[in-house]
């Protein structure tokens, strides 16, 4: 089932970017860090509407670990450490579910000194196990666990889809 279209996704996404904005009025510059796969897609669209938007300048970092088994493997990001140390950080994926791949992700930040840290989605599930929450959220929606939340991306553009 189609739960937003490529015209609401769009809508959610130049929502998002402004929201993110007025969250770091006071920053010139930001790291918009997206989890692999869908995560850093939504990052690239992400810190593209927000150049568009506001004077910020962006960084995009790609967060890579294994969203199955975050504590398989480690956590690692697509720039150095002394890049990320005191500056401000956004954390973008595109579904939240029960929060543990967030958990460590802000973990990776934490660990190489980012001055702040907030994360952003485009659909929050509300499967909370972990005690995180997005501070810009997209769309917010109650799910059973048996159901799958996905965002696409394709030729047509952007899908949100409940199956």
């Amino acid at each position: 089932m189609l739960v937003l279209d490529n015209d609401q996704i769009q809508k959610k996404i130049d929502r998002l970017a402004y929201q993110v904005y007025e969250g770091f009025l006071e920053e010139d510059a930001l790291i918009v860090a997206g989890i692999n796969g869908n995560g850093y897609e939504l990052a690239k669209i992400l810190c593209a509407q927000l150049e568009k938007v506001s004077p910020l300048r962006c960084t995009l970092v790609k967060i890579k670990l294994d969203k199955q088994h975050p504590t398989a493997a480690s956590t690692s990001l697509s720039i150095s450490g002394d890049l990320i140390k005191d500056k401000p950080v956004l954390i973008v994926d595109d579904v939240l579910n029960t929060g543990k791949t967030m958990v460590y992700a802000v973990s990776a930040f934490i660990r190489e000194g980012s001055s702040l840290i907030r994360t952003a989605v485009l659909a929050d599930r509300n499967h909370k196990k972990f005690p995180i929450a997005a501070n810009y959220v997209g769309i917010s929606m109650a799910t059973t666990l048996q159901e799958h939340l996905s965002f696409s991306i394709n030729n047509k553009g952007y899908a949100l889809e409940l199956q």
